[in-house]
């Protein structure tokens, strides 16, 4: 039970995808000093308590090759989604501009319960040349409740991508949700963690994958 929700909640925040240039601003006001839990092939891991929650609020920083506008259109790349991983079994855009997308995602994993979720995602253009990709929950009519959907309504973060070398990117990552059901807090947050370093790898392998793609 414990892998299948690190699953879900590795694609629940892969597929949630984008960020904000000051998380305290963004997410909540949360002054908390961040607490250091471990580094793994150079992606740094750390956690904080949540107000109102036992679940933490989890951030992670890694450096690796690609380019912020790869990053960024895979983020943005949602109803190929589907199609490019198991566990995303739809994605609709409701609504789209320059900057932002507005969509309804659903999830099935097995053992678990078939979530679903809407998130707003955004574009920001740091003034340090970076970029940030914010997602915020909404909610739309659209897609109303049902039994065979457990609703995800906390979930929020960023991604904020800066060029350090010409073809290496430094991602910083903050995320908080909470996929709901009833497993213990403590699992919540080891998956949570486990989430946070599989949703980076899985973003730097779909960018040399896509590379791969284009050099046939």
């Amino acid at each position: 039970m414990q892998k299948i929700l690190i699953i879900f909640i590795a694609f629940l925040q892969f597929f949630s995808v984008f960020a904000a240039d000051d998380p305290a601003k963004k997410t909540g006001q949360n002054t908390e000093k961040w607490k250091f839990v471990g580094e793994e092939d150079g992606l740094k891991l750390y956690e904080r308590n949540h107000e109102g929650s036992d679940i933490k609020e989890v951030k992670a920083v890694v450096t690796y090759q690609g380019t912020i506008q790869e990053a960024v259109d895979i983020m943005f790349d949602r109803l190929k989604h589907p199609q490019i991983f198991k566990y995303i079994t739809f994605s609709d855009v409701l609504k789209k501009n320059d900057k932002c997308d507005w969509s309804y995602n659903q999830i099935s994993v097995p053992v678990a319960s078939n979530r679903d979720y809407y998130v707003k995602s955004c574009r920001v253009d740091n003034k340090d040349g970076s970029v940030s990709v914010t997602w915020v929950p909404f909610d739309d009519p659209k897609y109303p409740v049902t039994d065979k959907f457990v609703r995800v309504a906390d979930n929020k973060g960023f991604y904020k991508f800066t060029q350090v070398e010409p073809d290496k990117i430094k991602v910083d990552y903050y995320i908080y949700n909470d996929p709901g059901g009833s497993l213990p807090v403590f699992v919540k947050n080891i998956a949570a963690r486990q989430a946070v370093k599989d949703t980076l790898w899985t973003l730097h392998k779909e960018i040399m994958k896509r590379r791969a793609a284009s050099k046939k």
